[in-house]
């Protein structure tokens, strides 16, 4: 058993000091004094002081103890504060200049109705994926900010993922990355919004990694009590000391994508944090230059 380390701040080092001075005192007194009731004289001179520093003591341990976990905890929110930022800028930026692009053709072409429709539809779609987006945003700073509980339930993983594959479409689009999906409709228990997020995370990060022209391949599967849900892309691939890092969980860790796109470098991070909260795993198969594949689990919806 590892024994608590004493400090200055201590109950136990202040009432120490408190009850050797206060006997040390007593013994220079009686050796310039010479008191007769010598032995009664040194219990009161031990006592006194214990009765004294013990209640002192414990109060300033305890207000020292509360300033520190306030100063944790405000820690905590200015990194969630920065998180929040810098996911908003960058994961939201990208489908919002996408839909300036689409109302600019719609403005600044003469289209006929029919073409009306369908450029307006794009943007309705587009729209409703930053929405859905968005509230899994928020959903997620109220959780880091006021320790919301995860809502458990039961849910179609097709359900959640067609929002973000849309959402995710116009930056596949960009570099021209062919997403091929086979979904099947499994039930999945856990917190929809963290599976959305874990899902979203690693889509983001296939086509991150893969190049122009590229491929990443979307499977859901059930096996054991478990839905797993598979993406492969065909990208640059990951080092198995890379692979360390990632699942370590410990440390921010990001590298710039194929067509230098930054990162924010938490993602992964709190999709394993997710995870592990909804009873789940992941696994990572990949090899340099060949691509990877992100395999997620969780239970499987209760009948």
């Amino acid at each position: 058993m590892k024994l608590p380390k004493i400090t200055r701040h201590h109950p136990a080092f202040i009432v120490i000091v408190s009850t050797i001075l206060s006997v040390l005192f007593y013994l220079l007194g009686h050796k310039l004094v010479g008191w007769i009731h010598f032995w009664e004289g040194l219990i009161l001179a031990s006592v006194i002081p214990l009765l004294i520093a013990i209640p002192i003591a414990l109060f300033t341990y305890n207000t020292l103890k509360k300033l520190k976990q306030q100063k944790v905890r405000l820690e905590q929110l200015d990194n969630v504060n920065k998180k929040l930022f810098a996911l908003i800028s960058h994961d939201v930026r990208s489908p919002l200049i996408n839909l300036k692009g689409l109302l600019d053709i719609f403005l600044n072409e003469d289209a006929d109705i029919k073409e009306s429709k369908e450029y307006l539809g794009q943007v309705a779609d587009k729209l409703d994926g930053v929405t859905v987006f968005l509230d899994g945003l928020l959903d997620w700073s109220k959780r880091q900010t006021l320790d919301k509980p995860l809502e458990k339930q039961v849910f179609s993983c097709a359900t959640a993922i067609k929002p973000v594959c849309k959402l995710l479409e116009p930056l596949a689009e960009e570099k021209n990355i062919k997403i091929l999906a086979n979904i099947s409709a499994h039930d999945i228990y856990a917190d929809e919004n963290s599976y959305a997020f874990i899902f979203r995370n690693v889509l983001h990060n296939a086509i991150k990694f893969t190049p122009e022209n590229g491929k990443i391949y979307l499977r859901t599967y059930q096996m054991y009590g478990k839905v797993y849900t598979e993406i492969t892309d065909t990208g640059v691939g990951i080092s198995e000391k890379e692979i360390e890092k990632i699942m370590e969980g410990e440390n921010w860790f990001t590298t710039k994508g194929t067509s230098n796109e930054k990162g924010t470098g938490f993602g992964i991070r709190t999709c394993l944090f997710y995870l592990k909260k909804n009873k789940g795993t992941l696994n990572i198969n990949s090899t340099p230059g060949q691509g990877t594949t992100m395999t997620f689990e969780l239970p499987q919806g209760r009948a």
